[in-house]
């Protein structure tokens, strides 16, 4: 913790969680007002709203912000300590506004708070976390607390659909940062932090067949739909789940007419990889499959489109460090690998990151939707306090608890992501 933390009356965990446990209305409050402002990722409209809201939270807490428009989304806000110089390293805040929910769900489904727990679409996935980050930065500036870095906050609007307009931004932020916070929900209601994510990729495979009459000359034609069942047994086949690696073939088309012989087929795959070494030896797999039915021909489009967020020694440091303050404020903290993506995948290239570090609760992308109140104070305090801490070091490795294995309180489980 830095200097410019401990020098007031008291320790400063417990001013945080004085400051938090005085403002839980508040943050409920915040949360709730997010929640009624619908923002579909497929709307960019809806977003105007949205971020001016959000950019005056961020202002009222002494940060500059910035409004950066969308091409065919709703942009991104930025936020970040005032008068710093460019170059300096930063601390990196993600988040995202954009929900799966099309517009008029709140109407059908409307937000609300019980004592415990909020209920409403994008209330876990993630405005959880913006309403974190807000209370966080406000309670730095009410309680004069420095961060050891300066911070810089991203809200993009485009994280639901792969981010393709905020991803080169993020990357470019990262490459500055110390370390990277994303706010996405933790996994489950027992709050694992995200310390891993999967690489995710989507192939398309096209075949190329003949028509012909199935019932009068079906011997001149070459049934793209027999080709079809052939690659998808052989995609299956390449799923390994003591590795990691996950197969699915998710969509298919095919034929034209019960009696004609299909002349074209298509599968849409969707295929995870724990690490860039495992990603890369799949898409080859996929990659050289050949057509086995004759007249047949395969073409594969496609790609992995995230990196893998891998336990590097920077992100297993940084976990270390987040597991030491949560103990600090009397939280067991628990790790898990999430077979879902985030902007916390590409990130992860360039910095130490850590993931799953906003809301907790259940049923992202689902109508029963919750946030967790009293772990989201919990959670506020955490993300203060972290800000505090000292900035990591060049050479993470050096300080890892023992240079192999999973950093302590690393979950080996997969808790199956929602992308």
């Amino acid at each position: 913790m830095t200097a410019s933390a401990s020098n007031h009356d008291g320790p400063v965990e417990q001013r945080i969680e004085d400051w938090v446990g005085g403002h839980r209305d508040d943050v409920a409050e915040h949360l709730l007002d997010l929640v009624e402002i619908e923002t579909p990722s497929e709307n960019p409209e809806t977003f105007d709203a949205f971020f001016d809201r959000l950019g005056d939270d961020f202002r009222e807490a002494g940060l500059e912000t910035e409004r950066s428009p969308g091409g065919e989304t709703g942009g991104r806000l930025e936020a970040w300590t005032p008068d710093r110089e460019p170059a300096d390293e930063i601390q990196l805040v993600l988040g995202h506004a954009d929900t799966v929910w099309p517009l008029g769900t709140i109407d059908e489904d409307p937000p609300e708070r019980r004592t415990d727990v909020l209920e409403g679409p994008g209330a876990l996935d993630m405005k959880g976390g913006l309403t974190q980050a807000v209370f966080a930065l406000r309670a730095l500036d009410s309680l004069s607390l420095e961060p050891s870095l300066p911070v810089h906050v991203l809200v993009s609007s485009d994280e639901e659909i792969g981010s393709p307009e905020s991803k080169a931004r993020i990357r470019e932020l990262a490459e500055q940062a110390n370390r990277v916070f994303v706010l996405e929900p933790a996994s489950g209601p027992e709050g694992k932090i995200k310390i891993a994510r999967k690489a995710v990729g989507r192939f398309t495979v096209t075949i190329e067949g003949k028509a012909a009459h199935a019932g009068i000359e079906p011997e001149e034609g070459a049934s793209a739909t027999e080709e079809l069942g052939n690659v998808i047994q052989r995609l299956h086949e390449l799923t390994d789940i003591d590795s990691g690696v996950t197969v699915n073939v998710g969509q298919v088309e095919a034929g034209l007419r019960p009696n004609v012989v299909a002349p074209g087929a298509k599968a849409v795959v969707d295929v995870r990889a724990p690490t860039e070494e495992a990603a890369t030896a799949v898409e080859e797999q996929i990659r050289s499959l050949e057509a086995s039915t004759p007249g047949t021909t395969l073409t594969i489009d496609g790609g992995f489109g995230r990196p893998p967020m891998e336990l590097t020694p920077g992100n297993r440091l940084l976990w270390e460090r987040v597991q030491a303050i949560g103990r600090r404020f009397g939280f067991d903290l628990e790790g898990t690998r999430s077979g879902g993506a985030s902007d916390g995948n590409d990130a992860s290239q360039y910095a130490p990151t850590i993931d799953g570090f906003g809301a907790v609760g259940d049923g992202a992308h689902q109508t029963f939707e919750y946030v967790d109140l009293d772990a989201l104070a919990d959670r506020v305090a955490l993300l203060t306090s972290c800000l505090l801490d000292e900035p990591l070091p060049d050479d993470p490795a050096e300080y890892i608890d023992g240079n192999e294995g999973t950093a302590k309180g690393a979950s080996e489980n997969d808790d199956g992501g929602n992308r």
